[in-house]
């Protein structure tokens, strides 16, 4: 007959056989889904470098300007188009009464006769510091 320690023997070997039988194939699927993973991830990059290369590709500065030519009617500013912030129009609260515009003091002539224009108000702001 068979002895205790043998018929323990034998069950813990097939135990070990079962348990290796299921974690290989464990292994295995994991594996698989790595695999699967990493092909999404080489997928994923190639689409980065074309949108990289698209990217570079819109935003060419004479690209741009070309569109902004034709589409926008984009022109370069011209020295007469800035404003001062105090020119700005503000927007009054719906059902507010519009105040009286408050009179501006007259502004001192730059000594430099080249300058005029925009600058004059932002050299007259300027003028009392070193």
């Amino acid at each position: 007959m068979i002895k205790r320690a043998t018929l323990v023997w034998l069950l813990l070997a097939a135990g070990a056989g079962a348990g290796l039988f299921i974690l290989k194939y464990e292994v295995q699927a994991l594996e698989e889904r790595l695999a699967a993973i990493n092909h999404d991830v080489l997928d994923d990059l190639d689409a980065i470098h074309v949108l990289k290369a698209e990217w570079a590709y819109l935003n060419q500065p004479a690209r741009l300007e070309d569109l902004g030519r034709r589409l926008l009617d984009m022109e370069p500013m011209d020295s007469d188009q800035t404003t001062t912030i105090d020119q700005i129009p503000f927007r009054r609260a719906p059902g507010a009464e519009p105040k009286a515009p408050e009179p501006k003091p007259p502004e001192a002539a730059p000594k430099n006769p080249r300058i005029a224009g925009a600058a004059a108000p932002l050299l007259a702001t300027y003028k009392g510091t070193p």
